[in-house]
């Protein structure tokens, strides 16, 4: 049994430059999402102090439902279901993920205590190379549970990968220096701030938005992995009739599909320019967002239609533009108190179309119209006023526009103008 911390000695051994926290933070990110993303079988070993474990929180999850097998070797375990496989505390503040699956390999050891600097870790990173056995014998050897079956079941590419591993590291540097610069130009204009109170709250929001963001993209992950489990479980139901079954199997890919859309959405916290505008068919987009707002429309007797029969190519952000469409189908359904019809038509213009999306609901008063468009205004008493500001400046964004046609007792109707393509 190994009386020293020798993770510590690979740490040194290797001379890598000490890394900040949100590079560590996207290392360990690196080496876990490969195998949560493909469903892998394989074994991890981890070992995260309290403030890790909360940073990982998310994945850790994730890492408890997958196919591989998960031990912990930290002095807390991470979760009541997985037991202490520690024989004995040789490692002080050392941290480490450790992976092995069919063909990947990869070990992440990181250590804040040795480092001189605050928020800064010493580290080891290797990926798949023979070198990987120094750090599986040091966590096999302190371990109370036979390891060694996995290094012989999941052993990765045996190959000498030097060249990469030397290419990863110079990556790693990049990015530090890279986030050292982030954080250094936000200290210099939090400097120049003249109103501190100000700059201090809008950090505040800032980082609350970034966190918020983080956590809903865990959580969209493990609803993710969830579906696709019951994907794989619908496989072996016999269902009564056809029916049923494409029901049943449409339902699940409207629920992958919404779920694909919130985490690219999410995107937008993070940047304030990521439109990725390409050529659609308004058709086929019109048609994915009524069966993703149809649900709004439950219990409801209330149709939702589409008027478009002919393929014209529009240009606009798939998923910004289907969060558009399925907040005014939304909008439409809360207008009819029980019995109604929403139409989506178009108009093709040379350069531009028009679709237009038209409900029988309760109209909206002349006073409301000139103002549904501002931030913050709202009639709902728990809505917050940003659905239709939102969707306007989102299709800004995509150079369309969105207006209010007309709102009576016939019926109201929204008018988005986008622009052509070239089908």
């Amino acid at each position: 049994m190994y009386t020293k911390n020798k993770l510590k000695d690979l740490i040194y051994i290797q001379e890598n430059k000490p890394c900040n926290e949100q590079t560590v933070k996207g290392l360990f990110r690196s080496i876990v999402e490969p195998i949560l993303e493909n469903n892998s079988q394989g074994v991890v070993l981890c070992r995260l102090e309290e403030k890790s474990k909360n940073d990982f929180n998310g994945i850790l999850k994730r890492l408890e439902y997958s196919n591989a097998k998960l031990y912990d070797f930290s002095n807390n375990p991470i979760s009541d279901k997985i037991e202490n496989v520690l024989k004995a505390r040789v490692w002080d503040k050392t941290e480490f993920i450790y992976i092995l699956a069919e063909r990947f390999g990869a070990v992440l050891i990181f250590d804040y205590e040795e480092s001189e600097i605050k928020n800064f870790a010493h580290f080891y990173l290797m990926h798949n190379s023979k070198n990987l056995s120094e750090a599986f014998d040091v966590i096999s050897a302190n371990a109370t549970v036979d390891l060694k079956k996995y290094q012989e079941e999941f052993h990765p590419d045996r190959r000498d990968n030097d060249i990469l591993n030397c290419s990863i590291r110079k990556i790693v540097e990049s990015l530090n220096e890279t986030n050292q610069e982030i954080l250094i130009s936000e200290l210099e204009k939090e400097n120049i701030q003249d109103n501190l109170n100000l700059s201090s709250h809008s950090e505040f929001i800032s980082k609350k938005s970034n966190y918020v963001a983080h956590e809903i993209r865990n959580q969209l992950s493990i609803c993710n992995l969830y579906s696709s489990i019951i994907q794989k479980q619908l496989s072996k139901i016999k269902f009564d009739n056809e029916d049923t079954a494409n029901s049943v199997t449409n339902a699940l890919e409207y629920i992958q599909k919404s779920l694909k859309i919130s985490g690219n959405l999410l995107l937008d916290i993070k940047s304030l320019k990521n439109n990725d505008i390409k050529e659609y068919d308004v058709k086929n987009l019109i048609e994915t967002a009524i069966e993703l707002a149809r649900a709004y429309a439950n219990g409801k007797d209330i149709k939702i239609k589409s008027a478009i029969t002919e393929t014209v190519g529009v240009l606009v952000d798939e998923n910004k533009f289907l969060t558009v469409l399925i907040n005014l189908i939304k909008n439409s359904v809360e207008s009819i108190e029980k019995k109604g019809e929403i139409i989506i038509k178009m108009q093709v213009e040379a350069e531009n179309v028009k679709i237009i999306i038209s409900n029988n609901g309760s109209p909206i008063s002349k006073d409301v119209q000139a103002r549904i468009f501002e931030e913050g205004f709202t009639t709902k008493t728990s809505g917050a006023g940003l659905g239709l500001f939102i969707c306007k400046k989102t299709l800004e964004e995509q150079f369309s526009q969105l207006k209010l046609i007309k709102s009576d007792e016939v019926s109201t109707e929204f008018e988005i103008t986008v622009l052509r393509g070239e089908r």
